[in-house]
């Protein structure tokens, strides 16, 4: 089956958010060879929270197995209004519910027109009781009321501290079909780290729902060519054993076949007017040749 390779990950670049900055030099002794120093936060651009970010006794990212960042997964393709912004369980139900399966990776991917998405405790629990084991938020959506800043701590500690850990800052996930894909999210195993940047990658088996589909029109007979001519298989029946109607059109009528003769003999045979003639002078020599015989004898007995 093929797939394809959708990246969701931000680009990390030099000035471009205060928390990253990537120093370039040449190394000492090793003219013309680039070296870089990064300084930045640990939950920079698209990157993973391990449970240890809210409890001291959570696993860390090198305490984390490398399938909890590997696997199959489906995509919760969300459109809240300013009525509706929050997501709950019911969404989530309604969106993949038939779907999840233990222990898949669950991509919330919720946008609306001017609206901030906020994913809510009651839909954490959801996410917990229904066995994910990984949760990703895409870029612009909220965890709990920006109003309560002690609402993001409750609502992940939900996932966090039963070792679900959270992505949070995907892009592109609108070219994330609705079908059943693979998901690939591996941080560097950082001992006592609580978060660290990722490459979320998904192998995507659907169509791209950001691309028009391809219209297929029919094939259509080109005037003039002709049909392939079929091969005798050996193990045919016999031309004897075809159906009657298959041996008529294959069989010439004896009438033409008679006409054709007639014509070839009336034309390499004489007419009947110069036979007679023939016959009649053939007849005249013969009786000639007779008499002269009978006259020789004559003579010749006197």
């Amino acid at each position: 089956m093929s797939r394809r390779v959708v990246d969701c990950t931000k680009i990390l670049r030099h000035g471009a958010a205060d928390a990253f900055a990537a120093l370039e030099f040449e190394r000492a002794g090793q003219p013309r060879t680039l070296t870089h120093r990064i300084e930045m936060d640990a939950d920079v651009g698209t990157h993973v929270l391990a449970p240890r970010r809210y409890v001291r006794w959570g696993s860390d990212l090198s305490g984390l197995a490398p399938e909890t960042f590997f696997g199959e997964g489906l995509v919760a393709h969300l459109q809240v209004t300013a009525d509706a912004s929050d997501i709950d369980s019911n969404r989530l139900e309604d969106a993949f519910g038939h779907q999840l399966q233990n222990r898949d990776i669950v991509v919330i991917a919720a946008r609306g027109e001017g609206v901030t998405p906020s994913l809510t405790a009651q839909a954490a629990q959801w996410l917990f009781v229904r066995g994910a084991k990984l949760v990703a938020l895409a870029d612009g959506i909220s965890v709990g009321r920006a109003e309560e800043p002690d609402d993001e701590r409750v609502i992940l500690s939900t996932l966090l501290e039963n070792d679900v850990p959270v992505v949070r800052g995907l892009v592109n996930t609108e070219a994330l079909s609705a079908d059943r894909m693979a998901f690939m999210a591996l941080p560097a195993p950082a001992a006592d780290i609580t978060a660290w940047p990722v490459r979320f990658v998904a192998l995507d088996p659907g169509l791209d729902p950001t691309q028009p589909a391809v219209a297929t029109e029919p094939a259509v007979d080109q005037e003039g060519e002709s049909e392939p001519t079929a091969t005798a298989d050996p193990a045919d029946p016999p031309a004897e054993s075809q159906p009657d109607e298959a041996a008529e059109s294959q069989t010439v009528p004896k009438s033409s076949e008679s006409d054709t003769s007639t014509g070839q003999n009336s034309a390499d045979s004489p007419p009947e007017s110069d036979r007679d003639e023939e016959s009649a002078v053939d007849e005249s020599s013969s009786e000639d040749q007779r008499d002269g015989e009978d006259h020789t004898r004559r003579n010749a007995e006197a």
